[in-house]
Order: structure tokens, then C-alpha cells, then sequence
């Protein structure tokens, strides 16, 4: 997957966190991890293990390929 693809898609997960109204932290204990992990995760998601991005996703109300369709 190319970067500006990657890039779009932590676009959209920030922006639909930004929407739901949840913050970094909300999101980083939901996913049982800390608000710099997190952090990090949104900005660039290509190191992510699979297993937390169907968490994020399902806590977003998001459909994995509404994230990796663009």
C-alpha cells in the first residue's frame, strides 16, 4: 500500500473520532493501550497490527472497507 493511501486512511479515522466526539484518550482506553500509542497509531496505521485496527474500526462504527476504500 502506497503512503498517500495510508495517509487517507488515518485521515479518516481521525476525522470520524474527531465526528463521533472522541478523544485520544477515550480511543487509546477503549483499544487498551496509551494516548501516545494511539497517537501514533492514527498518524500512521502501515505498523498496526490487524487485530486493533477491526477494534478501532467496530468502535468507530466503521465497515473495514469503507476505511480502505477511497
Amino acid at each position: 500500500m502506497d503512503e498517500e493511501k495510508i495517509k487517507l486512511i488515518c485521515t479518516k479515522i481521525r476525522l470520524k473520532r474527531i465526528e463521533m466526539g472522541y478523544s485520544q484518550e477515550y480511543m487509546a482506553y477503549q483499544l487498551s493501550i496509551s494516548q501516545n500509542v494511539y497517537s501514533q497509531n492514527e498518524r500512521n496505521i502501515k505498523n498496526v497490527p490487524f487485530y486493533r485496527v477491526l477494534l478501532l474500526v467496530n468502535i468507530l462504527g466503521l465497515d473495514i472497507s469503507e476505511l480502505i476504500n477511497a
